[in-house]
């Protein structure tokens, strides 16, 4: 049974990863999902957040460098991941590294960071979120017990 998938560097884009996410709805094996460098785009990020709401086996999900010329995820499709990852208790990893993330998405990171118990790992280099978006990170790992990285 299938434990880790990694399409990093195939230009699969939003059509790809939603083919990924319906045929995933339903697995109970893939702890690990690599989509760097795909080309997805905000609309590629819901369908992954729509999956991490019902995802109970997947512990690690790296998305960086979705962004400029190969698309981008940017806020919007942070938010989407990040309403996901309010219902799911079993992701650990989460890697947008290179997504085009502002100070909009580290927010509502922060926000994520105060209630969840399962990240461990969080990285998110090379985003654009400026001094405004490291405080409200910090802010949320105030309340977090589970971050380590």
């Amino acid at each position: 049974s299938l434990k880790e998938l990694v399409m990093s560097c195939n230009q699969i884009g939003d059509e790809g990863i939603l083919s990924v996410c319906e045929g995933l709805q339903c697995n109970k094996t893939l702890t690990t999902l690599n989509i760097w460098n795909c080309g997805l785009s905000v609309t590629g990020a819901s369908c992954l957040g729509e999956l991490l709401k019902v995802s109970s086996s997947l512990k690690e999900l790296v998305m960086w460098s979705n962004q400029m010329s190969r698309n981008q995820i940017g806020d919007e499709g942070v938010i989407s991941v990040c309403e996901g990852l309010q219902c799911n208790k079993t992701l650990t990893t989460l890697n947008i590294y290179e997504c085009g993330v502002s100070v909009t998405g580290a927010s509502c990171l922060s926000e994520l960071l105060k209630v969840n118990n399962s990240l461990k790992e969080l990285m998110m280099s090379l985003n654009e979120i400026g001094d405004e978006g490291v405080l409200s990170v910090c802010e949320g790992l105030h309340c977090n017990k589970t971050l380590t990285t």
